[in-house]
């Protein structure tokens, strides 16, 4: 199983990517589903900025593009990209609706 994790460029203020790389390597949390499971992670990034349509920026698509093209089954999207209220980033939304185009399967949560 490849997968990627994606993560609000805001957090990198506060974020080494820890929580969702233990979450991960112990199979916590929203990767307890991949228990037993061999997983390679092909690709830990952040969005490219707040207010940009990922459409319309050049970088965000190709690292989108990226994810795709390199056999990626299933994006996280981290804790990060969702507000106390359980709504998520306008924006990473739009990402992951990209990613759903291309069939990848997207799953709100890491840690």
């Amino acid at each position: 199983m490849k997968i990627a994790i994606l993560a609000c460029l805001k957090a990198n203020d506060v974020c080494a990517g820890v929580g969702c790389l233990d979450a991960l390597e112990q199979r916590r949390a929203y990767f307890r589903e991949y228990a037993g499971e061999q997983v390679q992670l092909c690709a830990f990034l952040r969005c490219s900025q707040c207010g940009v349509d990922p459409e319309a920026d050049a970088g965000m698509m190709e690292k989108l593009e990226r994810i795709v093209s390199c056999g990626v089954e299933t994006a996280h999207i981290g804790i990060c990209a969702s507000h106390r209220d359980g709504t998520h980033c306008p924006h990473m939304q739009r990402s992951a609706d990209l990613l759903e185009e291309k069939g990848i399967r997207v799953v709100w949560g890491t840690h």
